[in-house]
C-alpha cells in the first residue's frame, strides 16, 4: 500500500509573520461573534413576524461572512480594520438584542 501524501507536502512558506497571524485570528474570532449577534437578532425577527427586518439582518449577517472568507493574514491594515469594525458592531448588536 502506497504511503498516503502529506497535507504539508505542497505547502509554501508563510508571507505573514506570527504577529500577523495572531491579530487575523483575532479578526476572524470577532467576524465569528458579528454573525453569531447577527443570528440571535435574526431569531429575534423571525418570532416577532418582521420578515424585513429579517432580510436585512441575514443580508448584513451574509456580508460579513463574505469578508470572513476573503480576508487574508498577509493584509494587515485589513485585519486591523475588520477587528476595530466588529469591536463597534458587537456594542451596537448586543444593545439591539437587549432592546
Amino acid at each position: 500500500m502506497p504511503e498516503p501524501e502529506s497535507v504539508l507536502q505542497n505547502m509554501t512558506t508563510a508571507t505573514w509573520s506570527a504577529a500577523d497571524g495572531t491579530a487575523y485570528e483575532v479578526a476572524l474570532e470577532g467576524i465569528n461573534h458579528v454573525v453569531g449577534a447577527f443570528s440571535e437578532l435574526i431569531g429575534e425577527a423571525e418570532a416577532a413576524g418582521d420578515a424585513a427586518r429579517v432580510e436585512d439582518l441575514a443580508a448584513q449577517q451574509r456580508a460579513w461572512t463574505a469578508r470572513r472568507r476573503s480576508l487574508t493574514p498577509a493584509d494587515r491594515t485589513e485585519v486591523d480594520t475588520v477587528t476595530t469594525e466588529c469591536a463597534q458592531l458587537l456594542i451596537r448588536l448586543r444593545g439591539a438584542a437587549r432592546d
